[in-house]
Order: C-alpha cells, then structure tokens, then sequence
C-alpha cells in the first residue's frame, strides 16, 4: 500500500520552508510521494495569488524534486474542508494510506474541524514543529480526540509567505526565501505589488498595454540574468510606458507645471517626452519612490550617461520584446544575451542612424549614452553586474 503525503495550504508564495518541510516528510515518515494541494477559495484567510498563480509558483519550486508533485484536487471555487480533500483522493487512490502534515499551530482546532472524526479514519496526522507550541503536549491531545498523530522531529518552521510578501513589497526577490524561479514568475506577473497593471491597462490603448506586458516578462528575464533586482525591473516595466498614449499638449503640460527640466526639442516630442512626465507620473500618481526605477523610466527611450544596469534592462527589454520587429532587431536580441551593454549601444546606435535619416537632429543624452557605453566595453562585464 502506497503512502502518500498531503500537504495543504495556501502557499501565497510557496518558499523554502515549504519544501523543506515536504522532503523531510518525504524521507522521515517512508511515503512514496507528498501532494502540494493548494486552497483554490480559503474559507476565511485572504490570498493574495489566485489558485493557478500559486499552482503555477509550487509547480517551479518542487520541478525536478523527486516524490514531490501537485494536486488540484483542492483549486475550485467552492469552500473545500480536510474531509473533502480525502474523500476525494481516496477516489483518486484507492489503495493508497494517507498522511496530513500540519503545523503545530493547526493542530488544537483539528478536533473542530468538519466532520473530524470521519477524517480521523481517512488519514494519519503528521505535526511538524512551529514556534511558539508544546508540539509533543498537542500531539498527545490530538491522539486522546481518536487521531493517529505522528510527530515530524527536526528543525522549526521559521519561514513564511508573509514575510516573502512583506520582501517583495520592499521590492526584493526575497532570496533566502524564494527559489529564483519563483521569484522571476512572481515579477514576471506583477503578483504582490500594487496593481499597477489595472492601472496602466486604463492609461493606454489595447496595443499599448499588450507591449508593455511584454516588456515586463523581457526585463525580468534579462534582470536575472545580469544579478538585477527583479521586482524592481517588474515595476519600471510596467510603467515604462504609463504616459506614452498622452497627447503631446498634456505632456507639455504635465512637464511644465512639474517644472521638469526638459530641452526644446524634448518638449517637442512625445518619442522622447513620455518618458520624463511617465517618470513624474509613475513617482506623483503610482507612488514609485525607487530612484533605480524612476531613473529606467525617464530614460528608457533616449538612454544616459551611466545607465545602471536595471536602466539598461528596461531599455533592452524595450528594444528586443517578442513583438518588435525591425531590421538589426534579432542582433540585438542576441547580443542582450552576452553583453547587455553591446545590446543598448547597438540599439542606440540604430536609433541614432534612423534620427538622422529623417534629418532630425541628435539626442544630447543618447550621444553622451553611445559615448560612455563604448567606454565601458572596454572593460569586464564583471565588473558592471
């Protein structure tokens, strides 16, 4: 008879606490594999995450980790109890003995739950350690109630998905918490920021957005590439473009009662306006107050002197997205996967060639950024990242 591991919970994100926790199950308690059941609709906790986010981010974490796998027996749309779930993998394995692992800190209400006393007889009780609980004291009472406790031994649960949420909100991949992998979906996606994306999705047009939405998952991908923070190159994303469907007057508007210091030229144009006002825009209206991100906005278009590496991200990504399409567009694409720096000179040195085919003059900031730019190739990328 097959053992199996049930690993309930909400997982909003899943982070190393977790999976540690699944594979000393896995190896102390001789089950053949544990199931990650996420809570499609918890009955009381708010999430954060839906359920195909949080299946998607436990999906990344356990890949590649053996007798670990997902189960959607729990992602619906209906309240779902402990009962439900093992009526319904019993179904699902019938010949299978089943064990819930659950934190110390669950394990008084057990005995309240629906129907616990037919739960007792569907599965075991594996109760692993949580600050704060007499985990030995709880399992004695909960075996007194007709449960079949076993206590997990080993070290205590300390992680746990609120402070990744509260990392990610300051805006860091929260690496001693969250797999890389996880992470980058998480910033690929916007999860726990502010909504930005609702936001954006009602100040530009449909083509617009759709744009955006692909530069985000570029730049996010090129941040982890090149060691960037990528929550940071999440946010600069997607609202790099957040002024770019604004009429001309409303940006000259908008940047002279800023007092921004724009040239006549640059006043002149939305190509090279919308990123400046976007960048006040972004600070007054979204509440960015990151200046690494602010500083990708406003420069996103014309680069600068001393672009960071997340500026350059942010101008790559805007440069290479999968769906531009322009002569020289696929060197850049793959230059951005060596050398993000030959990736921004050769975009803006392309730039630079169409300006002056219409016999228009050149970016002061673009010339000073294809100066410093040839400068800093000559020495290691290294020494950048």
């Amino acid at each position: 008879m097959r053992r199996i591991g049930i690993f309930s919970g909400h997982f909003d994100p899943i982070h190393f606490g977790h999976l540690n926790l699944a594979q000393k199950a896995l190896d102390s308690l001789g089950l053949d594999f544990v199931l990650f059941t996420p809570i499609g609709k918890p009955l009381s906790r708010l999430v954060h995450a839906d359920e195909k986010h949080r299946a998607a981010m436990i999906e990344l974490m356990i890949a590649g980790q053996p007798g670990l796998a997902l189960c959607d027996v729990d992602m619906t749309d209906t309240h779902r109890y402990a009962v439900d779930t093992l009526r319904d993998l019993w179904v699902r394995y019938p010949d299978a003995e089943f064990v819930y692992l659950v934190g110390a800190d669950k394990a008084p209400d057990i005995p309240k739950w629906k129907d616990a006393q037919t739960l007792f007889t569907l599965c075991s009780f594996a109760v692993y350690p949580r600050i704060g609980y007499e985990e030995k004291g709880l399992c004695e009472a909960l075996s007194a109630q007709g449960a079949t406790v076993t206590l997990l031994e080993g070290e205590m649960m300390t992680l746990s998905s609120g402070q990744a949420r509260a990392q990610l909100r300051l805006l860091s991949d929260a690496p001693r918490l969250l797999h890389p992998d996880v992470a980058e979906y998480i910033a690929a996606n916007g999860l726990y920021q502010p909504n930005y994306e609702h936001m954006v999705r009602q100040a530009v047009s449909p083509q617009r957005f759709a744009h955006v939405l692909r530069v985000r998952e570029t730049a996010v991908r090129l941040a982890r590439l090149y060691h960037q923070p990528m929550q940071k190159a999440s946010v600069a994303a997607i609202l790099h473009d957040c002024a770019k469907n604004m009429e001309l007057p409303r940006l000259q508007l908008i940047a002279r009662k800023a007092r921004l210091p724009v040239d006549k030229r640059t006043m002149n144009s939305n190509a090279l306006l919308h990123g400046l006002v976007g960048a006040h825009i972004a600070r007054t209206r979204y509440h960015v107050s990151d200046v690494h991100i602010l500083n990708a906005i406003r420069y996103h278009t014309t680069g600068r002197a001393g672009m960071t590496m997340l500026e350059l991200c942010l101008f790559v990504a805007d440069a290479i997205e999968p769906g531009r399409d322009y002569p020289g567009v696929d060197r850049v694409r793959a230059l951005a996967e060596k050398d993000i720096r030959k990736a921004a000179l050769a975009s803006l040195v392309g730039t630079q060639k169409q300006v002056r085919a219409k016999g228009l003059p050149d970016s002061k900031l673009t010339k000073q950024a294809i100066k410093d730019l040839r400068r800093r190739l000559m020495r290691p990328l290294a020494l950048e990242v």
